[in-house]
């Protein structure tokens, strides 16, 4: 190419300095050179287009510069773009340091700022920021808090609580029949040394062999602890979360009659004698008779358990429930049945007992007066000892021997039965009555409520409800009658519908939607395909101004009119259950009140004398508003579900009432028979080591003590094998 061409094309193209002709690099630099103005406001943002699927891109269109060139080297244009992009990224302040370019002489336009403001979605949640701090030194206070009220785990499942309570019963009464192995020749060497029935071996005397008593003892005394090594751990850990119960007394007898039997053997090494004496007999037999009735009533008390959880887990998702209300009925707790759901049954079941709370509240106080109690009692006997006893020593003894016998009184045989005993009978009753109870939690809320809530299908369940007869007047056809009166029965939710649901129950097109749904004493009316439909008895059709020939005059008829015209007489019986008989003569008995929400025109107290044979003026009835308020399936509930149903009748609903309340009554009871041998014993026991005479030590001994809290444990079962039979 000639140079003169050759200069004519470069004088066409622009020189790189001039950016006019580079497009989209005007914004750059008009950017560089206002940075110290400020940003403009953003342009309002433009609606959201939807995306288009990509378009392959055309090739770059050939750029003609001259008629005599044919085009210009596209790829040697954009190289030199791409340099001039490069130089104007790199251009910064002439004394700032290459490498660190001053950023604030630099302006982001509005659209960066918006890509890259802090946004509320990437925020940090503020009550987390405290994941990020310095955690705080814990305080003392804490510290014991959080000892008082360690976390406890979520409650299973019923199928998988039934599964585990049923183990666990099963487990606990094996051991306590395993347990009985040493104990009964452990109880036999305690009681039969002064009875000259043991071998020579295990005298405890000079004579005989007493270390070799001691061994067995201890040895027996450690297999029973071992047999109840959960009992013993529970107790243990209690006391390391201060909450000392009846099982951390247990577990402080047991360390007691061991601490007495080491008493035992330095006094003797250091005198070369035993006291042949009954009242110096370790309490290893006492000991191990309160971890066996430990495990014992555990048993119990898991049994009962596995029978609620396993009707309960046998229900679906909302099931038939009796609820505690505190204001059902003229501002008066009762009770009602509800459909519900058994979200905390398992947590209100395992509820602890009124006799663990008392315990709980007893336990340190006791442990403060045992040792209280020991030690003035061992200060008494410091200047009574024999010839070769100090008086550092015969302190020491009287101490462990007082102690142990005191922390053997404070765990009695009526410990763990005051409420176990009664529940796993409540709860076999119950079981069979297709009932359950939730524990001491329902058995308090039963305890309150005097009134119960009785519906039509309580009185008279399907079944039990039969039509006689039908007697059709008018023109109206007999199909025509059934279908206006089942129609209006069914949207009323009157029981009478289970007379006609045997007529109705292969028929289509019987039962017909009902609007204007009236109700009124002693019958209802509404609109049933375009036509006025009453139903009631014969004094509301009185009222009504129908009138009914003197011939079909029934006290159990049922009468339909329409357009109030008579149009048909039904004849219903009704059937008393026997069951139900028996549940209303058991209300009756209990001085409950029952509270008529019935929605049967029939139902009344008086047909309640007649049929059961009840005394007409207890049950109460309310006005018809009153009673469709009560009976509402869909009406709210304020209260605690109390038992679970799973049958139908009042018999399963009055049992678990009266089960419940004669639970709490019960436990009451075999309460005040606990405390009443827990006080009266450690007094006896304190009064008797108190006394300096020899034959005061041989009063409180071993065999004594299990026979005194045997008597008070008799009391109690007795007791408890009454709580279920009414």
């Amino acid at each position: 190419m000639p140079d003169e061409e050759l200069e004519r094309i470069l004088s066409s193209v622009p020189p790189l300095s001039d950016t006019t002709e580079l497009p989209g690099w005007e914004d750059i630099l008009s950017e560089y050179h206002h940075s110290g103005e400020p940003a403009s406001e953003p342009a309002p943002e433009e609606p959201e287009v939807p995306r288009q699927p990509p378009v392959p891109a055309e090739p770059n269109p050939i750029v003609f510069v001259d008629e005599d060139l044919e085009f210009e080297d596209i790829e040697k244009r954009t190289q030199k773009m791409r340099d001039y992009a490069n130089q104007v990224q790199t251009m910064r302040p002439e004394n700032a340091p290459a490498d660190t370019p001053e950023l604030s002489e630099f302006s982001f336009s509005p659209e960066f700022g918006e890509h890259f403001s802090p946004s509320s979605a990437f925020q940090m949640p503020e009550d987390a920021e405290h994941t990020f701090q310095e955690p705080k030194k814990e305080g003392f206070r804490q510290f014991i808090q959080r000892l008082k009220q360690p976390e406890a785990a979520p409650a299973p499942a019923l199928p998988q609580a039934h599964a585990m309570a049923q183990r666990y019963a099963v487990n606990l009464r094996l051991r306590a029949l395993l347990a009985l192995i040493p104990l009964i020749p452990l109880i036999l060497i305690s009681c039969c040394q002064t009875w000259g029935f043991l071998p020579g071996f295990l005298s405890y005397s000079a004579d005989g062999q007493p270390y070799l008593t001691l061994f067995f003892m201890v040895l027996l005394q450690l297999a029973v602890m071992l047999c109840g090594i959960d009992i013993l751990g529970r107790g243990v850990s209690d006391l390391i979360h201060l909450r000392p119960g009846a099982e951390t007394l247990v577990v402080l007898s047991c360390f007691a009659s061991l601490m007495q039997v080491g008493s035992i053997v330095m006094r003797s090494q250091t005198e070369g004698l035993l006291f042949n004496t009954a009242g110096f007999l370790p309490y290893c037999a006492v000991s191990a008779v309160s971890v066996f009735f430990a495990l014992w009533g555990a048993s119990h008390r898991q049994s009962a358990c596995a029978r609620s959880y396993k009707l309960a887990a046998s229900l679906g998702e909302d099931c038939d429930c009796v609820v505690s209300e505190e204001r059902l009925w003229g501002g008066l707790p009762g009770f009602a049945r509800h459909t519900s759901k058994l979200d905390g049954f398992v947590a209100q079941t395992e509820t602890p007992d009124v006799t663990e709370r008392v315990m709980r509240f007893l336990t340190p106080l006791l442990i403060v007066a045992f040792i209280a109690l020991g030690l003035l009692s061992a200060s008494k006997h410091a200047n009574v000892a024999t010839e070769l006893a100090t008086d550092g020593i015969q302190r020491q003894q009287y101490f462990f021997f007082t102690f142990a016998a005191l922390c053997c009184a404070g765990v009695p045989m009526t410990t763990f039965g005051a409420f176990s005993y009664v529940f796993s009978r409540i709860a076999a009753r119950l079981s069979h009555m297709g009932a359950s109870v939730t524990g001491w939690a329902g058995a308090v809320e039963m305890s309150r409520g005097g009134f119960l809530v009785v519906s039509d299908s309580d009185l008279f369940p399907p079944g039990t409800l039969a039509l006689n007869g039908l007697k059709i007047l008018g023109d109206h056809s007999f199909e025509t009658v059934i279908s206006l009166s089942a129609s209006l029965l069914y949207a009323s939710g009157s029981g009478l519908f289970n007379a006609l649901a045997s007529i109705i129950k292969n028929q289509d097109g019987y039962l017909r939607p009902v609007t204007g749904l009236e109700a009124f004493e002693g019958g209802m009316s509404g609109i049933v395909g375009g036509e006025r439909v009453m139903v009631g008895t014969l004094n509301f059709m009185h009222s009504m101004g129908i009138q009914v020939p003197p011939e079909l005059s029934s006290k159990s008829a049922v009468f339909t009119s329409v357009n109030h015209e008579l149009a048909g007489v039904l004849a219903v019986s009704y059937t008393p259950a026997s069951q139900v008989k028996g549940a209303l003569m058991l209300l009756e008995q209990q001085k409950m009140t029952n509270i008529l929400a019935v929605r049967d025109v029939n139902i009344t107290p008086t047909l309640l004398r007649d049929k059961f044979g009840i005394n007409s003026d207890l049950p109460e009835f309310p006005v018809v508003e009153e009673r469709i308020s009560l009976s509402d399936p869909e009406r709210p509930f304020h209260g605690k579900v109390s038992a679970v149903l799973t049958r139908d009748g009042l018999c399963p609903y009055a049992e678990s009432v009266i089960g419940g309340q004669r639970l709490h009554k019960f436990t009451i009871m075999n309460l005040c028979v606990h405390l009443t041998s827990l006080v009266l014993g450690v007094f006896l026991v304190f009064y008797f080591a108190s006394q300096t005479q020899p034959v005061a030590a041989a009063t409180i001994s071993p065999a004594n003590l299990l026979i005194y809290m045997f008597i008070w444990w008799v009391m109690q079962w007795l007791l408890s094998s009454f709580s279920h039979r009414y």
